[in-house]
């Protein structure tokens, strides 16, 4: 079951170009880890030292693995020197969707 992950975070605004360089250096080095099906970084438009970093795995049990094996401390260093306390992480796993149908004509 497709399974998507949370982690909502807060860095000092002064610090988030920085931050959102580090991002992409990690998801650089994440390209073809198995069962990951693609990660963005969001950015809250009201306080830009809010962040919401949103991926989607195969399984949750794949992304668990992968959280759990030493390659993720490995992958993840240029991001943590960021992180200014707040952090939480949450996992959904896909309950439903709606498919949006294409117009023909």
């Amino acid at each position: 079951m497709t399974a998507r992950i949370l982690v909502f975070a807060s860095v000092a605004p002064e610090l988030a170009h920085g931050f959102e360089q580090a991002y992409t250096q990690v998801t650089a080095r994440m390209k073809g880890t198995p069962g990951l099906l693609g990660d963005e970084l969001l950015r809250d438009g009201e306080d830009p030292g809010r962040y919401l970093l949103l991926s989607e795995w195969e399984s949750e049990e794949q992304f668990l693995a992968w959280e759990s094996a030493p390659i993720h401390q490995e992958i993840t260093v240029p991001m943590r020197p960021y992180w200014s306390g707040s952090f939480e992480r949450r996992i959904y796993n896909l309950a439903a969707r709606l498919e949006q149908e294409v117009a023909v004509g």
